[in-house]
């Protein structure tokens, strides 16, 4: 029987279909979210169109957080619960999980070829069992991932709800020579609309999308690198403070398309420079390898990898 893996963001939906637990990449589709009114009806929309009138099972990463079988797209109104959508679509088992712990699930199914190293360090002497996801877009937030008896169990967190640490926020109102109002917790200061935001205050000119202001710093434009380079270093102080709160020895790993579009920048190096810095004036923890997680499939892997542990 098929299982049928589903991640689904703020702007587009990407199917897979799984059989004998592995992906027949043929079968993977990606659908615009504003073409479909709901989940439902862009999973219809896919298993339509490859063929496949039944399926087993479901396993579905959400970007937005999962609690009690149930789940809410963050940046749209969709909603998702297993028992709903294990009846709608005749199904016999329904899986949720955040998009992130979703990555963190997919860490021991990437290869090479599906990471790229940011910050390379020595091997961990010990505490490699700890590793943190941390995912940079239209929001933010971190999967904390422990591996226990050879298996990874990926911890539920919402990070960037939290409050904006003092050590970014000077580095934000320094720029700005004052307060940032739009900033009400972390992931305001560092997800893709912060960096707009930033870029918009500092200049005075009307708000662009992030990928424009990298885009222009990319050209050559002094007043777009400043702003990217100031956002590489509060994201990068933001990461060592998640080191102290995780302690992630066995590597830290970006993803979304901010941090992508970042590291192919002129603040790369201001990036990878403030990740070299003791997290804190108290702490003599040395760096952690940081990767990049460049598989589009990432998350899907890590639905399989989910649904697969459950059984």
């Amino acid at each position: 029987m098929a299982l049928i893996l589903a991640d689904v963001g703020g702007t587009n939906v990407r199917f897979a279909c799984a059989r004998e637990g592995a992906i027949q990449s043929e079968l993977t589709r990606r659908y615009q979210n504003d073409d479909y009114a709901d989940f439902d009806a862009a999973l219809e929309t896919y298993l339509a169109q490859i063929g496949l009138e039944t399926a087993s099972a479901l396993s579905v990463a959400v970007a937005g957080p999962v609690t009690d079988q149930k789940a809410r797209l963050t940046n749209r109104g969709w909603e998702f619960q297993t028992e709903a959508l294990a009846r709608a679509h005749g199904l016999q088992r329904v899986y949720l999980l955040n998009d992130l712990s979703a990555l963190g699930y997919a860490l021991d199914s990437l290869d090479a070829d599906g990471l790229a190293p940011v910050l390379e360090t020595e091997a961990p002497l010990n505490g490699g069992d700890q590793r943190l996801v941390v995912g940079v877009g239209t929001g933010f937030n971190v999967s904390p991932v422990l591996s226990l008896a050879g298996a990874a169990v990926c911890l539920r967190a919402e990070a960037g709800l939290g409050s904006l640490p003092s050590r970014v926020s000077r580095l934000l109102e320094a720029y700005l020579e004052g307060p940032a109002s739009w900033v009400r917790c972390a992931e305001d200061a560092v997800r893709g609309p912060g960096l707009a935001e930033l870029h918009a205050a500092a200049t005075g000119k009307p708000k662009i999308d992030a990928r424009d202001v990298i885009a222009a710093a990319n050209g050559g434009d002094a007043e777009a690198v400043a702003s990217v380079k100031v956002y590489a270093r509060m994201l990068g102080e933001l990461v060592l403070d998640l080191r102290l709160l995780y302690m992630p020895q066995g590597g830290i790993f970006m993803a979304g398309s901010v941090v992508r579009g970042l590291l192919d920048s002129p603040a790369r190096a201001t990036f990878i420079e403030t990740l070299r810095a003791p997290p804190s004036a108290k702490s003599t923890l040395a760096p952690v390898p940081v990767s990049l997680i460049t598989q589009d499939e990432a998350a899907l892997l890590g639905c399989l990898a989910f649904a697969r542990s459950l059984g």
